[in-house]
């Protein structure tokens, strides 16, 4: 999904050294799609170059291959903190119309 955010670029974590376009920048969400010897040459890539990499895709990235970029939704969550917990279970109360636990619920 395009950002929404306002990135700022830093060496040091306390100055800025400056602001990137927002209009370059898109959230990757999973599912992520990729055949799969593409993604084992990847893997041997990055195990062989002992590369940093964050996602399948930089993966991909790092082979040099083109990267498609298709459209998801704001409502695909990454769920790391108790506060995303609390935005996804409105979102799915909201899809319901029923109060939802999802920590008790199955």
């Amino acid at each position: 999904v395009p950002c929404k955010a306002t990135i700022k670029e830093s060496e040091d974590g306390s100055l800025v050294l400056r602001t990137i376009p927002r209009s370059r920048l898109w959230e990757v969400h999973t599912p992520q799609v990729i055949k799969i010897d593409t993604l084992q040459r990847g893997f041997q890539k990055v195990e062989a170059e002992q590369l940093e990499v964050t996602d399948d895709v930089s993966i991909v990235e790092a082979l040099g291959e083109p990267v498609k970029i298709t459209l998801g939704e704001y409502t695909n969550l990454k769920i790391t903190t108790p506060e995303d917990m609390n935005v996804a279970e409105s979102i799915l109360e909201k899809r319901t119309s029923r109060p939802i636990n999802m920590l008790t619920e199955p």
